[in-house]
């Protein structure tokens, strides 16, 4: 590509990005969704997962900066007791896929079991047919791309609940970093899942899954996101070619001005949202084919020099055992995983009945308030008369006193009768 077609490109690619973020803040139902929600107090649980959450995270932050709000944060991964709250935010993606990403739905069913009501960021939503039924007037949801779009209009109840809005990645503040004006881009760069959104299980030749360098992380603070972001895109930068089928990497390689080459993931999410927002960037292919089926270089390295290759052919060979050793650390992650996920559980349950006790603690408290005796109750029982009936009682319940005592009040009774005083 020359100097002049590179230009024109790179304007068009500007003129796109800057065409979606107006959309988004253009988005009249997004924008009074959460404007009404902040001034409800409404808490915001952040996206969490890897950098493609990230890129996420840091776009709904600059989305709030934006329309000038700032809701309070609430980090479900270090807490997974819902707040405390009427209302809650939750910050989109595709944690969505039912029988894989389940999270955001075991969180959220007992607080809307309690009734509060819920705000979803654009996302993707595979699924939760019954979830969304059960609660549908406690929801309010953007859908990402036109398929859960469908999808969700078509639950029961959510006809009126669901709008369609970008992904907010596209609602990233770029002028913190540097994506555009690599003069000499050279090189292919794959990176396709690793994961178990996966399309296939089989692991590409010089693959770099780099969305996982930060994985498991909640993004909710702008110069964390931009610090951890910054390294990526500076890599991800310098290369010709990106072949993904991530999502967020797609993205970021078409921002960038990188020839990005799309692939479908375990099902629908990168076709539908390529197909709303990416497919209108001049730079960025969607294919159903498999990776290097065209015969094209691996990632990364470009050698022709007999050296060269065997040195690709070594690094190949140690990729191998690296790889090897990397699945073998994935299945003790998965192990791990569900214990703390069995733990998160166990502590739930425990904060509900911390949750119970301390209701009913403050019910007792409130009840021996309510117990205590007025100032004029409170001033009879301190008088004097008050204190020597009290004493006289004592006595007269006493073992010993208490006979002779009530034997001198019957004595004295019958006197008082005999002389006619009582009758």
């Amino acid at each position: 590509m020359n100097n002049q077609s590179g230009s024109i490109q790179q304007r068009s690619i500007i003129e796109k990005r800057l065409e979606l973020q107006s959309e988004i803040t253009g988005c009249e139902p997004l924008i009074s969704a959460l404007k009404k929600f902040a001034e409800n107090n409404a808490v915001y649980l952040p996206s969490a997962g890897n950098f493609g959450d990230g890129l996420i995270g840091l776009g709904t932050l600059c989305l709030f900066e934006t329309i000038g709000i700032n809701p309070k944060i609430h980090d479900f991964l270090a807490d997974s007791v819902p707040p405390q709250a009427g209302h809650i935010i939750v910050g989109g993606g595709g944690g969505w896929l039912d029988g894989l990403w389940n999270h955001y739905a075991k969180i959220l069913d007992g607080y809307l079991a309690q009734g509060g009501q819920v705000l979803i960021l654009p996302s993707t939503v595979k699924g939760f047919e019954s979830f969304f039924e059960k609660y549908a007037s406690q929801i309010t949801i953007f859908a990402r791309e036109r398929v859960s779009y469908a999808h969700l209009k078509a639950i029961s109840g959510m006809q009126d609940r669901v709008f369609l809005c970008h992904d907010l990645a596209f609602a990233t503040d770029w002028s913190a970093f540097k994506i555009h004006g690599v003069e000499h881009r050279s090189g292919r760069l794959n990176m396709f899942r690793e994961d178990e959104e996966a399309r296939s299980a089989a692991h590409y030749t010089h693959n770099y899954d780099l969305s996982l360098l930060w994985n498991s992380q909640s993004w909710f603070d702008k110069d964390m996101c931009q610090r951890r972001l910054s390294p990526l895109l500076e890599l991800m930068s310098q290369f010709e070619q990106i072949h993904s089928d991530r999502l967020h990497m797609s993205i970021l390689g078409t921002l960038m001005g990188c020839d990005v080459t799309m692939h479908p993931s375990g099902y629908f999410k990168n076709r539908a949202v390529y197909d709303y927002s990416l497919s209108r960037f001049p730079n960025v292919t969607f294919t159903g084919r498999k990776p290097d089926e065209n015969g094209g270089t691996g990632s990364v390295s470009r050698a022709h020099d007999p050296q060269d290759l065997q040195a690709v052919e070594h690094a190949a060979a140690d990729n191998a055992a690296l790889n090897a050793s990397l699945a073998d650390l994935t299945g003790k992650y998965r192990l791990l995983n569900e214990q703390l996920q069995d733990t998160r559980e166990r502590n739930l349950n425990y904060a509900y009945r911390l949750d119970m006790l301390s209701r009913q603690l403050d019910e007792s408290a409130q009840a021996l308030i309510e117990a205590r005796p007025s100032p004029q109750q409170q001033a009879f029982l301190d008088s004097r008369g008050y204190r020597l009936w009290v004493r006289y009682n004592r006595l007269y319940e006493n073992e010993r006193s208490g006979p002779v005592l009530r034997k001198l009040r019957s004595a004295g009774g019958r006197i008082l009768r005999g002389l006619g005083i009582l009758k």
